[in-house]
């Protein structure tokens, strides 16, 4: 796994305490793209179907949604949808979508025909707000019309010369067929296509980076994408990734899929659990304009640029000596033996970094801990010495 080499001068490798730790935030994405099933009235309405019901399932529960549409299905719901405003307040599904239920609305553009100018006309004709929001790029793309450099100070339609559009922020940061996108958490002012890494605050586009690569498709479980959610909480909570960092981490579907009622349940399901996360205080739900809202009035660093999968060295480097953590795994008795004097308190956090079992202060080495009351999984032992200091050691209990 590459290094990340812009994170900020700021950047310290201590470890701050739980409470410090900073906050990770969700949001589902979708994408329907420019292919011919859009025109059959059929495969339209059934979907349309969909949307409405996963649109008020997400509002009920507080889940935020993206949905960023290319221009064949915009012309479709220019064409089709009047015949079914009766079932949406008399309102395009788009229209209704983002104005009762809250779902964020973004050009998404292949640029084979329509470019991005073109598609947020559509969007405009359509009466949803203009995005800020770049629904997708091919970041290293150094030639043809496929260049988000294009958008960097606006740009004219091509469909609809007189269409301009300016955004400030560009998500993903993908490669032809997805085989090598970006995975990184931050924002930054990418400087070109051949430096995309690099920050360039004469720039004025910002990347808003999304994460690891965590999409829905037929073949992936439930369980495959909740892990994956789980271990961005663990890595932050851990100290693992920078507790300076800004993590958004999006939860990507096709539209289209949703027409498979098998596909749509499993949608339902990973936001449940992905629910659950946020209910433990680990998490929380935002979407792209909200997220960037926080970067923007809550962040003092210029930057910030972190790579998925990315373990931060250094991490317990000056404490891990220093006490020693046995048996791991371990079923009833842990044994926490120190060779500092400054050593002051341990306590045991579950991966949501919530406290399983409160600080006891350490008055002698070894320390016997009583971990039977632990249901079987994956906990952090945290102590925390004199100085402040703290030091974190995953366990297994049995």
């Amino acid at each position: 796994m590459k290094k990340s080499f812009l994170i900020s001068l700021l950047l310290f490798h201590s470890i701050l305490a739980f409470s410090q730790t900073p906050m990770v935030y969700f949001n589902f994405v979708s994408h329907n793209e420019e292919t011919s099933q859009w025109d059959a009235p059929f495969y339209y309405s059934a979907n349309r179907n969909k949307l409405i019901s996963l649109a008020n399932y997400f509002q009920s529960n507080g889940i935020t949604w993206n949905m960023q549409s290319d221009w064949r299905y915009l012309n479709n719901v220019i064409m089709k949808d009047t015949s079914y405003f009766f079932s949406t307040g008399n309102k395009n599904i788009l229209r209704w979508m983002h104005e009762d239920k809250g779902v964020e609305m973004d050009p998404h553009a292949h640029e084979s025909i329509y470019i991005y100018p073109d598609v947020v006309h559509l969007m405009d004709s359509l009466e949803l707000p203009e995005s800020e929001v770049i629904g997708g790029t091919i970041y290293n793309d150094s030639n043809g019309v496929n260049i988000w450099t294009n958008l960097s100070n606006g740009q004219y339609g091509i469909i609809y010369p007189q269409q301009f559009w300016k955004p400030s922020y560009m998500m993903g940061g993908g490669t032809p067929n997805h085989t090598n996108d970006l995975e990184y958490y931050g924002i930054w002012n990418p400087q070109s296509p051949s430096a995309f890494l690099t920050h360039d605050t004469l720039q004025p586009l910002r990347q808003l980076g999304v994460g690891c690569t965590i999409k829905i498709f037929d073949t992936s479980t439930v369980s495959d994408v909740v892990n994956q959610l789980k271990d961005l909480i663990q890595h932050v909570q851990t100290g693992e990734y920078p507790n300076n960092g800004f993590y958004l981490q999006t939860i990507f579907f096709e539209q289209g899929d949703l027409n498979d009622q098998t596909f749509y349940n499993k949608v339902i399901e990973v936001a449940d659990s992905a629910n659950a996360i946020v209910a433990s205080g680990a998490a929380q739900w935002k979407t792209f304009s909200q997220a960037y809202g926080i970067w923007e009035t809550s962040f003092t660093l210029p930057m910030f640029q972190w790579e998925c999968g990315n373990i931060q060295s250094g991490i317990n480097d000056e404490t891990e000596t220093e006490i020693s953590i046995y048996p791991n795994p371990v079923i009833e008795k842990l044994f926490v033996s120190s060779y500092s004097s400054l050593v002051n308190e341990i306590e045991i956090k579950d991966i949501f970094g919530r406290t399983v079992l409160p600080p006891i202060t350490i008055k002698h080495s070894p320390f016997a801990l009583d971990v039977h009351p632990l249901s079987p999984g994956i906990y952090f032992v945290q102590v925390t010495y004199q100085t402040g200091k703290i030091s974190i050691q995953k366990i297994a209990v049995e």
